[in-house]
């Protein structure tokens, strides 16, 4: 019974990938154990309960802190647009322009003033697929 809970909670881990299902799969697999040993039903649920309390609020922590460790200078998607060089295709006003961003053609818009044409630019920000942009330097 409870290697059929385990099974069934790493399955469910496989799902999620959260680290929720799997403390819980290491608890019955720990109740296994016990239940092997020859532990009456009682046993077994409080070594599944000490399982789970050490695996979900000790174990747990830990190896999410583990999994999730990123460089600090780390970004993805449009995070890593920011601070980006760009060129101007068209003059880049407050409302609407276009600029060559990372290879692609991108919507623009000025942070503040006007720029002309084949003007060097740094992305400030990026709203939905526009880019907000400033004269670089």
């Amino acid at each position: 019974m409870w290697l059929g809970a385990a099974g069934a909670l790493l399955v469910a881990e496989m799902l999620t990938v959260d680290l929720l299902f799997a403390s819980l799969a290491f608890s019955a697999f720990m109740a296994a154990i016990a239940n092997g040993l020859g532990f009456e039903m009682a046993a077994q649920g409080l070594v599944f309960g000490l399982a789970a309390g050490v695996s979900l609020f000790i174990l747990r922590p830990i190896a999410l802190k583990h999994l999730k460790k990123r460089p600090t200078d780390f970004a993805t998607n449009v995070d890593a647009l920011i601070g980006a060089p760009a060129v101007a295709l068209t003059e880049v006003t407050v409302h609407d322009g276009q600029v060559k961003l990372s290879g692609e053609i991108w919507s623009a818009r000025s942070q503040s003033a006007s720029i002309s044409k084949d003007s060097i630019l740094e992305v400030v920000a990026i709203e939905g697929a526009t880019a907000i942009v400033k004269v670089k330097g």
